[in-house]
């Protein structure tokens, strides 16, 4: 009650101030004989005018401690960080900012700044030394019988036996239905 009791007291004590008397030029019109009339003002105010400041441009990338110093040092009071879902979080100091609504541009230090932050990744896992491991010589290679040709034709199971290719199965080179008597998809059982 008192405040609003003072707040009153002030807007009649700036009601009743003696005014101070300002001349202005009177526009002229045509018809009008040129005169020059003095007009009072008051110029009286209760709250002070609050200049904008510029929120910079350089703070994402840094940590939200220092983002905030910054800014409170530039007279911002009411600072909020959002999360990446876009809610108000209450994070640790050493969250990074992604990015400053406004920045660049001039805003009044009692209006709310919100601060875009992420955590911060995790540290690199330390690396641990791997003892260096010798490859074990590879034994010498080996000969294997030679594969039947692909586009090899026995006349009979004894070409294809002499040709080491019996038994000679369905889609394996040299492979005909004269060599599989029964039917059942290998020759030269």
């Amino acid at each position: 009650m008192r405040i609003i009791s003072a707040i009153a007291f002030l807007v009649l004590a700036s009601a009743c101030a003696t005014p101070t008397p300002t001349s202005a030029p009177v526009p002229i019109s045509p018809t009008a004989t040129r005169s020059t009339t003095t007009t009072t003002t008051s110029t009286t105010s209760a709250t002070p005018t609050v200049q904008p400041v510029t929120i910079p441009l350089d703070l994402a990338g840094r940590t939200a401690s220092k983002v905030d110093s910054e800014l409170r040092a530039l007279g911002f009071t009411v600072i909020k960080y959002l999360g990446p879902d876009g809610k108000e979080v209450w994070g640790d100091a050493s969250w990074i900012v992604v990015s400053v609504v406004g920045a660049g541009g001039a805003v009044r230090p009692d209006s709310v700044v919100h601060v875009n932050v992420d955590k911060p990744a995790p540290p690199p896992a330390p690396k641990t030394s791997t003892p260096k491991v010798t490859p074990k010589p590879t034994p010498p290679k080996t000969q294997q019988p030679p594969a039947p040709p692909k586009a090899a034709y026995y006349k009979n199971c004894a070409a294809a036996r002499a040709a080491g290719a019996a038994p000679v199965r369905v889609g394996q080179p040299g492979y005909g239905r004269h060599l599989d008597r029964d039917g059942d998809g290998i020759g030269c059982e």
